[in-house]
């Protein structure tokens, strides 16, 4: 097809597009915000869940025409803050930056969970959190080959790895890692991401799957061994995917807004417009990449969907391991 018609067929459709969602548009914003919004994060300050939910918020505010005000509620493996958030009015002023970990894997961990996940309204994906393995700046390994050789001879001693709560997501990478590695490596929870990368650059513990945006955020003080993606991470370009070293393991999480149970279509329509809106932005790539983070930009129904898949990803992966908290 000869350019100049390429062009005309590209204008056409993206116009044909554009008419098509002026009525959902329309929708969106027939509802605004009438006081601060609240956005709550259910982990402590200084964690990568914590540090995109800041950016989103200070992006989305002037959009939305009040101020959103970040508010970390932590503890029980995000139990806190998924519950108050559950409990809070349906009408927009309250929100839930989280991951996977509190409506993904939690239900499958614990049986008696104090929340409903499937019942909050999910609003918008923003980012994806992608999974390195890292080391203390002293342990001696400097691939993830090596590091597996290590964790093996180490059999008596095992080494012990962090992670930001029991059954986290980072908890269930490193024993995937384990499980497939067949090395041994003993647990140590902590409340967050951030305390679990002050105990690893204090030499308290020997490793951690991390997200490559906290890595990064140290500044180089980390050893990142690997990124548990398919192609290597523009944020660290240097660094090779576990599957180049022999690793068949890949993972990452989405960072994303809910809303509270019963929250009108039309409210969760216009937060979500929004968000992408900020998202979809070419300085969004400003922000994320440097900071190790993906630009999540799939539409409400499409993250919906997604939703769902990830459940069954990560209903998987804590099934074969056997991870249980209250039986």
């Amino acid at each position: 097809m000869p350019m100049a018609a390429f062009l005309h067929t590209r204008r056409a459709l993206l116009l044909a597009g554009g008419a098509l969602a002026l009525p959902r548009l329309a929708r969106a914003q027939a509802w605004a915000p009438t006081r601060p919004i609240r956005m709550v994060v259910a982990y402590p300050p200084g964690g990568a869940t914590d540090l995109v939910a800041r950016w989103i918020a200070r992006e989305i505010s002037p959009r939305l025409g009040q101020p959103v005000v970040v508010e970390n509620r932590p503890g029980a493996n995000g139990i806190i803050g998924s519950q108050a958030v559950e409990q809070a009015p349906p009408d927009g002023h309250t929100l839930i930056f989280t991951t996977a970990d509190t409506h993904s894997v939690n239900p499958v961990v614990y049986r008696r969970l104090p929340y409903q996940p499937q019942r909050f309204v999910p609003v918008s994906a923003v980012a994806r959190l992608i999974f390195s393995l890292v080391t203390r700046p002293g342990l001696g390994a400097a691939t993830a080959p090596a590091f597996i050789e290590l964790a093996r001879s180490r059999a008596s001693t095992p080494l012990t790895f962090a992670s930001w709560g029991v059954a986290s997501t980072s908890q269930v990478m490193m024993e995937t890692l384990k499980h497939q590695a067949r090395f041994e490596a003993q647990h140590v929870p902590f409340q967050g991401a951030s305390p679990a990368v002050a105990a690893l650059l204090s030499d308290q513990v020997d490793c951690m799957m991390l997200p490559v945006a906290v890595a990064v955020s140290q500044g180089g003080r980390l050893p990142i061994l690997g990124v548990a993606t398919a192609q290597r991470f523009p944020a660290v370009p240097q660094v090779p995917t576990l599957a180049e070293q022999g690793i068949d393991l890949t993972g990452d999480l989405w960072l994303a807004l809910l809303a509270p149970p019963g929250t009108p279509e039309v409210v969760a329509e216009r937060i979500a417009a929004e968000t992408q809106a900020v998202v979809r932005a070419p300085a969004a790539l400003d922000f994320l990449t440097p900071n190790g983070l993906v630009a999540d930009t799939d539409d409400r129904a499409r993250f919906i969907a997604r939703l769902q898949e990830d459940d069954a990803l990560w209903r998987a992966r804590v099934a074969r391991l056997g991870i249980r908290l209250d039986d």
